[in-house]
């Protein structure tokens, strides 16, 4: 029996990842969820541990711990994607978006209490189609970089905290359309990686494949912010709801 190209690809792609990825799998227990239409569709979502702020496509928004709207941006002209709350500020991924590629790729920084843009940074060097999730870890920000197709290895942009290249990681797996969601996790020393899909997955803050353990959601999965160490906030857009989470690995 003669196997298809495709297949022979497919089959290809899962050979070559780490053996681990497999061994442990990735849930998502759910505590509670806030509905907080944001008109658009939710994109980003970070928190102060007081506050929480959603950004959906072009536009952002402060909620109180209940829900409670409390704040509402102009609206932007450009695409924004994921965003992380450090010290005071919230980053912000922006970028033209578009499927044939975007020259346009930036950081933007925001007072979380007005919404007024207080710098950018070019980061358009490192990435085609759109920055997409924003981490924060030691003083250096990672940036990850989302797609329309499925054919591209994840990647991961360092920056220092000036916004200079530090070192693009690519992590031997393949979102769907490319990285949504990201966030560091101080307590375990990993990222937690969202696709645009039901996929997931945490790697450790070296990017070493042998550490990657994989999940998946039951429901396509956007942003998500660590509001404490065992609590995960995560965008499901389709339902207009932020959850309230725990990831559990092999049932515990």
């Amino acid at each position: 029996m003669r196997i298809s190209t495709q297949l022979q690809s497919l089959l290809l792609s899962v050979a070559c990842l780490p053996a681990g990825l497999f061994a442990q799998q990735l849930r998502m227990h759910h505590i509670r969820s806030l509905s907080i239409p944001s008109d658009d569709g939710q994109q980003g979502v970070a928190t102060d541990g007081k506050y929480l702020y959603v950004q959906n496509t072009q536009q952002l928004f402060r909620y109180d711990l209940t829900g409670k709207l409390l704040h509402t941006s102009s609206r932007f002209t450009l695409h924004h994607g994921g965003i992380a709350w450090v010290a005071g500020k919230l980053y912000c991924a922006v970028s033209g978006c578009e499927p044939t590629g975007s020259p346009v790729q930036r950081v933007h920084v925001y007072d979380p209490q007005t919404f007024q843009r207080l710098q950018q940074h070019d980061v358009s060097r490192h990435f085609t189609i759109c920055a997409g999730g924003v981490a924060y870890r030691r003083n250096h920000f990672y940036v990850a970089a989302s797609f329309f197709d499925n054919e591209h290895m994840d990647t991961i942009v360092q920056f220092n905290a000036q916004f200079n290249h530090v070192k693009t990681h690519q992590v031997p797996f393949r979102s769907p359309f490319g990285i949504q969601g990201l966030e560091y996790l101080p307590d375990s020393d990993q990222f937690q990686i969202h696709s645009h899909g039901q996929d997931f997955y945490r790697i450790n803050a070296r990017f070493d494949p042998k550490s990657l353990i994989r999940g998946k959601a039951a429901f396509e999965l956007q942003d998500l912010a660590r509001l404490d160490n065992q609590t995960l906030l995560i965008n499901h857009r389709d339902a207009a709801k932020l959850l309230f989470v725990r990831v559990i690995t092999n049932g515990r």
